[in-house]
């Protein structure tokens, strides 16, 4: 691989490891994020970790798993991961995957694939959450490449094709990827594909029919599934603010918020789901002619596919009934978990903050919360019978 050809995308390499390193350790910020964690390391054993670091596999092996594993143990009641029998441990792949948390979608997945035996995937980062200097090499230190945003005329194809030929070049050297399906999170949680994603994806192959420029990436399905979501009600809040603000926009700030809640915010029981690869999902499907049909009809089969893996909870179909005024999924869940799941919308409604002159409209929250919690739901169930 050229690695000057992707230097502004990449992680770091070998070489750039140390001077990444001192550059951290010089940094009064990070040390104040890093003694917040309340992690059994200090500062000071942290940097004498660091310093034995000479690649990005070292810190992640070294570092990163340890802070992943912390929040697993300190704010999630469980952390799964299925369907492994649709990967070998040590093929490459590109994981795609429904988009929940900023952080902790890719971060957990790095970790669980590694507990099952299986290499780190390098995880795509979008640029606008570089919200500061010093974040940029954090995360290029932890593996991470990055997809430029808010870029202009011919600058979106090149930085399109770019990222794309630096994502088959690294699957063609062994290395796993992840990606999001779509950019951003789906606050809404009914998570569909972007067939610009698999588009862009398609672009560094060198073939333009839509499956052959794709099979080189071993794309892989995953689905992510939170029984709380720590950032739900922010979310909403976010609905209603655009819904309120002609043209509102979150900033630098706004994600950092979502950022710090979604981490150390209360996730209950986590599920990960390896669906089929692509490649076997497209077996005995006849696509239809045309690119936009072509890429639109894949995106659908890996949706279904994500669907499918959803791991549902009570609260999921307490809103899936009550946002419709039925009992249809009744025997998901008791009275008390019903109770349950009610109080903790009230509960979320009760955190929302909007600006002086607005005031928090309960019952467009209380249904944009229910609508979050009850998609999986739907969209499951839609995903088996399609009719």
């Amino acid at each position: 691989m050229d690695t000057d050809k992707y230097k502004s995308i990449r992680p770091l390499i070998p070489e750039e490891v140390p001077s990444a390193i001192a550059q951290l350790a010089s940094l009064a910020p990070l040390r104040g994020v890093y003694e917040s964690l309340g992690l059994s390391a200090s500062w000071d054993e942290l940097m004498a970790t660091l310093k034995a670091c000479h690649s990005v596999e070292d810190f992640k092996q070294r570092v990163s798993y340890y802070w992943v594993k912390h929040v697993m143990e300190h704010c999630c009641r469980s952390v799964e991961l299925t369907g492994t029998e649709h990967i070998s441990q040590t093929g490459a792949y590109t994981y795609i995957s429904n988009h929940r948390d900023i952080i902790l979608d890719s971060a957990f997945l790095n970790v669980l694939l590694v507990d099952a035996g299986a290499h780190f995937p390098e995880i795509a980062i979008g640029d606008n959450l570089m919200i500061y200097p010093w974040v940029e090499t954090l995360v290029k230190l932890n593996g991470s490449f990055l997809v430029r945003r808010n870029l202009q005329g011919r600058e979106v194809l090149l930085a399109a094709k770019l990222l794309s030929e630096y994502m088959h070049e690294a699957v063609g050297e062994g290395k796993s990827l992840w990606i999001a399906q779509r950019e951003g999170r789906a606050k809404d949680s009914s998570d569909q594909t972007q067939p610009a994603l698999l588009k862009m994806l398609s672009l560094g192959s060198g073939q333009r029919e839509a499956v052959a420029a794709l099979t080189p990436l071993n794309i892989v399905p995953v689905t992510c599934s939170y029984e709380y979501d720590p950032c739900d009600y922010l979310k909403a809040q976010e609905m209603q603010l655009k819904r309120d603000v002609e043209g509102f926009k979150k900033s630098p700030e706004d994600d950092g918020i979502n950022m710090k809640t979604g981490v150390f915010g209360w996730k209950g029981r986590v599920s990960f789901h390896i669906g089929r690869p692509l490649s076997e999902l497209l077996m005995g499907i006849d696509l239809p002619e045309g690119d936009q049909a072509r890429y639109a009809s894949l995106a659908a089969i890996l949706d279904r596919e994500i669907h499918r893996g959803y791991a549902l909870y009570p609260i999921n179909y307490v809103a899936a009934d009550e946002l419709r005024g039925e009992s249809t999924h009744r025997e998901h869940y008791t009275s008390e978990e019903r109770d349950e799941a009610l109080r903790y919308i009230d509960a979320r409604i009760a955190l929302v903050r909007l600006p002086q002159h607005l005031t928090p409209d309960e019952p467009f929250l209380r249904r944009a919360l229910l609508t979050m919690y009850a998609n999986p739901v739907y969209n499951q169930l839609k995903a088996y019978d399609p009719s």
